[in-house]
């Protein structure tokens, strides 16, 4: 059930008085708290945005960056959580994932209340420790509410378990005898289970490209895997005996649109793929055309992704793939460069 907070005062020779929830404004009242100290959250925040819109169209809240480089999308509600919250801090955090080192700069450039750079603010907020190198290697979504609705908290709860990183805090106000205001939070699932369990699910995305790195330098194609660095662009999930799927975050959710072996299908092939080029063109705004300019020349025709898990009616009827292998490293990078490309041109 929904955690309740209750708060009582305690005074000398006095019994303990409850103090009654006197209910906030939380997308206005707790924004700008929040926003001038983000350490009543989470103290190992630095906020860096507000009101950041995305590509996906919405506005994160606050948008933060923690002491390890990582982004923090943070959604506030109004009173009790609604069921449409949860998928809509985890499109917050999909448009998050993929900022790159540049984009969060200019980000935090934009943002009037920053300490001068985002290297000079990290070093003020974080005990003089330097800007990581690397930035947004993992990401997570909090949401903030007064009280959170069944539905919700079993969505993250299970989002959670699973690894995703996702959270919930319930923050509530209370008056004291005195007049004065006291603010009280709760997560819904513990930081540190939280964090655990996210480190747990990368770690297993990164042992399928392990695993799969592993079985494709057995098949003698290796070389044609590893020039497959997608990261940022699609993600690897769900390798079977000899496959891997790479996957776009859409607003239904992960959908394939890669499928590529890891064993050869005879001693003279190189590494085969197959391609959904409908939600290419749908998620990426890649054609046809500039999908076959970017493949090998010998590419065909595949009605294969008919029959893709979690195809339409519509995709079942008409989907139209691309299929041929990659014989050289220089072709698998070709379709790198161009996805990429495609996945810049969508950034704001």
């Amino acid at each position: 059930m929904p955690q309740e907070i209750r708060v009582w005062e305690v005074a000398p020779s006095a019994p303990p008085q409850e103090l009654a929830n006197q209910g906030i404004n939380l997308e206005e009242d707790l924004e700008v708290w929040l926003e001038s100290d983000i350490s009543m959250l989470d103290a190992d925040l630095l906020v860096i945005g507000r009101q950041v819109p995305t590509s996906y169209g919405g506005k994160v809240d606050l948008l933060c960056i923690d002491s390890s480089g990582s982004l923090v999308a943070v959604e506030l509600k109004r009173g009790k959580t609604q069921p449409p919250v949860a998928p809509q801090a985890l499109d917050y955090a999909a448009w998050a994932k993929d900022l790159k080192r540049d984009e969060i700069e200019a980000l935090a450039r934009r943002y009037p209340k920053l300490d001068g750079s985002l290297e000079d603010a990290f070093r003020n907020r974080f005990d003089n420790r330097p800007l990581p190198d690397v930035l947004n290697e993992t990401h997570r979504a909090l949401i903030v509410a007064e009280s959170i609705d069944e539905r919700t908290e079993r969505i993250v709860r299970y989002l959670s378990d699973l690894g995703v990183p996702i959270n919930v805090a319930t923050v509530q106000c209370f008056r004291d005898q005195d007049g004065r205001m006291l603010l009280a939070q709760v997560y819904l699932v513990a930081p540190e289970e939280a964090e655990s369990k996210a480190r747990a699910a990368t770690g297993r995305r990164a042992g399928i490209l392990a695993r799969m790195q592993a079985l494709a330098d057995e098949n003698g194609i290796g070389a044609l895997f590893a020039a497959l660095e997608l990261r940022g662009t699609l993600r690897p999930s769900d390798a079977s005996a000899d496959r891997v799927r790479y996957t776009r975050q859409t607003k239904v959710g992960q959908r394939t649109v890669l499928i590529v072996w890891t064993v050869r299908r005879n001693e003279d092939d190189g590494m085969r793929f197959q391609l959904h080029v409908d939600r290419l063109q749908a998620y990426m705004g890649m054609t046809k055309e500039q999908l076959q300019a970017a493949l090998p020349p010998d590419v065909e025709e595949d009605e294969g992704v008919r029959q893709w898990r979690g195809a339409t009616p519509e995709e079942q009827k008409s989907a139209v793939g691309l299929a041929g292998v990659f014989r050289e490293t220089a072709e698998v990078r070709k379709l790198v460069d161009a996805l990429r490309s495609a996945a810049e041109k969508l950034k704001p």
